[in-house]
């Protein structure tokens, strides 16, 4: 039974290592596919919201419109060097569309309670950028919407920030270009982990199960004498 027992076990654990392993791999075919698309798509420019593509991810947009100022978005927990701060993003109206464009980070204020001094840019704008998904990172627990301007947010639920802004928003966020006029410090990245790193936790993974293989077989062999 001893025996049945830890043969059951190391089973079980290889699976697992495999399967994480094999994971990894999988992971690490959607960078490089996705890498490819950002490579490709954002070299293709779009001039008007009706000529975009029913998928427009990673495509780049450049835009004429206005912003509006007092339905301003904050993107909590964004750090550069070190430094916490926010990414500010504000509603768009361009071709009788809205939409949400990130102009990138500024420093939060030493007290939390304090909200910084946002950029603000009046009148008719030219803007570019590449079309995104809007982030999502892990939150613990659904954080309702605060009711005062701006909005200090874990995620962009483009969804619940159209209903709040009463506006008809599109469902992702441009990023704007770093060299555009009214761009803050840019530190937005598409892909955080490339593929490389995915093919060398795969590996880790594939290892472990070849030495836990390995000291299954010893192990095996010594209890039989």
């Amino acid at each position: 039974m001893r025996r049945i027992g830890f043969i059951l076990f190391t089973v079980a654990v290889l699976v697992t290592l495999v399967k994480l392993g094999l994971w990894q791999m999988s992971r690490a075919q959607e960078k490089e596919t996705l890498s490819s698309a950002l490579k490709y798509r954002s070299e293709q420019m779009y001039y008007s919201l009706a000529s975009l593509p029913s998928d427009p991810r990673w495509y780049s947009l450049t835009l004429r419109g206005e912003f509006e100022h007092s339905k301003a978005v904050l993107l909590d927990n964004q750090l550069y060097r070190g430094r916490p701060g926010y990414h500010v993003l504000y509603p768009f109206v361009a071709d009788n569309g809205w939409v949400l464009v990130n102009l990138g980070w500024i420093a939060a204020p030493d007290y939390r309670e304090q909200i910084p001094v946002l950029p603000e840019h009046h009148g008719e704008l030219r803007i570019s950028g590449v079309i995104a998904p809007p982030s999502s990172l892990l939150e613990l627990s659904s954080v309702p919407l605060g009711s005062d301007w701006p909005l200090r947010v874990q995620n962009l639920h483009i969804d619940k920030l159209s209903e709040k802004m009463a506006l008809p928003l599109r469902p992702w966020v441009l990023q704007i270009d770093p060299d555009n006029p009214v761009a803050q410090q840019q530190t937005w990245t598409p892909v955080v982990v490339g593929p490389q790193k995915h093919y060398a936790y795969a590996v880790q993974w594939f290892l472990m199960a070849l030495a836990i293989t390995g000291l299954a077989g010893w192990w095996l062999k010594r209890s039989k004498i």
